[in-house]
């Protein structure tokens, strides 16, 4: 037992190589009835993203190209980016080369391009790629760029038996989301929507008759399903003798509703939201086990849960399994598969029968910490004065054989997630646990605007982003302090991009934290506003206000204009081809401190966009962050 070891300065086993190393995101799961696939993202292979296949009794094995990464830009964020396609009794897969943007077909071992190049000029993305049932056909939605600059997207068809061939199926609409044919390759679904709405403000479900001429496929009968003004619609998929299954919040969470051709129905009560907001194409948190049963998974209070849900009596059964983060589900083997990470493993792949009798299919990523050093997010909320319920999830510093000097609390520091409209997750997070193994708490706090509590919440940002989410974490920080959980004079915040703005804000509205670090984070709205790309072009219409109205409102809120009043110390780190937030917002706020003074440690990596993917980038970065937090935050010796 080692005793009076102060917080911050615990001997912990996790080191920043690690941590890094460990970085490794699986998602888009998909089964073709015999094995799992799904995309790996790995630091240690030169930032690309692999696909992979595995299942009950083989060991998993990459099976995309050598060299080649699969990535889709669509709407920057992408998704989507690849699809199994059924052919002669075998499993081909369609892919998103992440370098060239088109789309590929292997065969065993044989990459095929199918896409033809754009013309000259121009730049194509394809995402959201899926497969008719007999896997004649390959649908996507389709980005143009133009040499202009100009944009527009389409849903288009692509023949697999014939390179180059392709056309287009929809088009005219801003954005388009989850093309999904039904099982006879006669009717379609898909998600649209419009400037200035993101897809979880309003967007709209349509459904139509695909048919099959000599030139391609076309698409007639088109008809609005459900969706519109004030509700957003998400993950079409069709069941039975030509029902449609999706994911609405016309009740205010996104639940799942059926469509049989005449007015839509809930099945299910139950007031989760079954969804994630639509950053990405090609989410899948619900899946058809049979006519009868959908397999889901829901947010709640920060924790992931899994059940099938019977669509005669809208009941739920939850799975009795431990993950409680869930990036996607789908069928597969007669159950659901899902890949989850539980309080004290990553993502790893499991799998339900009907019986729900859960197994683990394909283990999580090997980490070094033992699972009794793992601090386990403990979900709290408490009432803001600003009359919100502001809920968080605390990791308390956590390090077998160790004790703090009696009487002492520890550091904390402040996670703010990007988005805004996204959320804080419970599952394990090693960067986390290499702040708690050293005598750190953390707080992830889901401020207003956050989702996986409803639309009443995802919504509570409008007009108020960096107030009412800087407010609330400020809060959640005192709160803590106050409830003996942290020492109040040794506070940090940290934001990833949106979540960024969030930071420096705390540091702008409150005289209470020693210091913020930001990934790639916002400092100047209105150049945001200016150079953002098409996807979030009027985001900050809702967020902030429309311009040039709301221009001083926009100028008030950006850290870059307010050094004057920030106090505390910064760290940013910024990746020099991010196209999301441009490196120039860095720049100008790491100048702007500078010359008043303040103490703002800068550092930019080459050829990282946004998201930092490469094993260097992520030790340098977490290093700093360490280092940063180690001298600000806690005593310079160890009893």
């Amino acid at each position: 037992m080692l005793r009076d070891v102060p917080y911050g300065r615990w001997p912990s086993p996790l080191s920043v190589d690690e941590v890094a190393a460990g970085r490794i995101a699986r998602s888009a799961l998909r089964s073709d009835g015999r094995s799992l696939y799904w995309l790996e993202n790995r630091p240690d292979a030169g930032e690309r993203t692999v696909l992979v296949r595995g299942g009950t009794g083989h060991e998993p094995q990459v099976v995309s190209p050598d060299g080649v990464g699969i990535r889709s830009r669509v709407h920057e964020y992408g998704g989507g980016a690849y699809c199994l396609v059924p052919h002669a009794g075998s499993t081909r897969v369609a892919y998103v080369d992440e370098t060239s943007q088109r789309v590929m077909l292997l065969s065993d071992g044989t990459a095929l391009a199918l896409t033809a190049e754009p013309p000259a000029g121009e730049r194509w993305h394809h995402g959201d790629l899926v497969a008719t049932l007999d896997g004649r056909w390959l649908l996507a939605v389709r980005e143009r760029i133009e040499p202009s600059g100009a944009l527009t997207r389409s849903i288009v068809w692509i023949d697999p038996a014939t390179p180059g061939r392709s056309g287009t199926l929809g088009a005219g609409r801003d954005f388009y989301l989850a093309p999904r044919p039904d099982a006879a390759g006669r009717s379609l679904a898909w998600i649209s929507w419009d400037h200035p709405d993101m897809s979880w403000y309003s967007s709209e479900l349509w459904a139509g008759t695909l048919l099959e001429t000599g030139a391609g496929l076309e698409l007639v009968n088109e008809g609005l399903v459900d969706g519109g003004p004030g509700v957003s619609v998400s993950q079409p998929q069709w069941v039975g003798e030509g029902d449609l299954l999706y994911l609405s919040d016309r009740g205010g969470f996104w639940q799942p509703w059926r469509w049989s051709g005449g007015d839509p129905e809930r099945l299910c009560d139950e007031e989760y939201d079954f969804a994630e907001p639509d950053w990405q194409l090609g989410q899948s948190t619900f899946a058809p086990l049979d006519d009868e049963h959908l397999g889901c998974t829901w947010r709640r209070e920060g924790m992931c849960s899994v059940g099938v849900l019977s669509l005669a009596s809208g009941r739920i059964d939850v799975v009795p399994q431990p993950c409680v983060a869930v990036g996607g589900v789908c069928a597969h083997d007669g159950g659901i598969a899902w890949l989850g990470a539980t309080p004290i493993s990553s993502v790893g792949i499991w799998w339900s029968g009907l019986d729900l009798d859960p197994e683990l299919v394909v283990p999580a990523p090997a980490v070094s910490i033992h699972p009794q050093d793992v601090s386990v997010a403990e979900p709290l909320s408490f009432i803001a004065p600003s009359g919100r319920t502001v809920r968080l999830l605390l990791y308390s510093p956590h390090l077998r054989g160790v004790e703090p000097p009696e009487g002492t609390r520890p550091p904390l520091v402040v996670f703010c997630h990007g988005g805004p409209t996204a959320a804080a997750g419970a599952g394990l997070d090693l960067f986390v646990q290499l702040l708690t193994t050293r005598g750190f708490a953390v707080a992830a706090v889901n401020y207003a605007g956050s989702a996986g509590e409803g639309r009443a919440v995802r919504v509570a940002l409008d007009g108020a982003w960096g107030e009412a989410d800087v407010d609330d974490c400020v809060d959640a920080a005192r709160w803590l302090a106050a409830e003996g959980r942290a020492d109040g004079d040794r506070l940090a915040i940290r934001g990833t991009s949106a979540g960024g703005l969030t930071a420096l804000g705390a540091l702008i509205r409150a005289r209470l934290f020693a210091a913020a670090a930001t990934w790639y984070g916002v400092t100047d709205l209105l150049s945001l506003a200016a150079a953002t790309h098409d996807f979030e072009l009027h985001y900050m219409d809702r967020l902030v206000g429309p311009l040039p109205e709301a221009r001083d409102r926009y100028r008030e809120r950006s850290p870059v204009n307010r050094v004057g009043d920030l106090e505390g110390a910064v760290l940013l780190l910024q990746g020099d081809d991010d196209r999301v937030v441009p490196p120039a917002q860095a720049e100008l706020m790491v100048a702007a401190l500078l010359a008043r003074g303040v103490r703002c440690d800068y550092l930019s990596f080459a050829g990282e966009g946004h998201g930092f993917r490469r094993l260097d980038t992520l030790q340098a970065a977490y290093q700093a962050e360490l280092a940063f937090y180690e001298e600000l935050l806690t005593e310079t010796s160890v009893s």
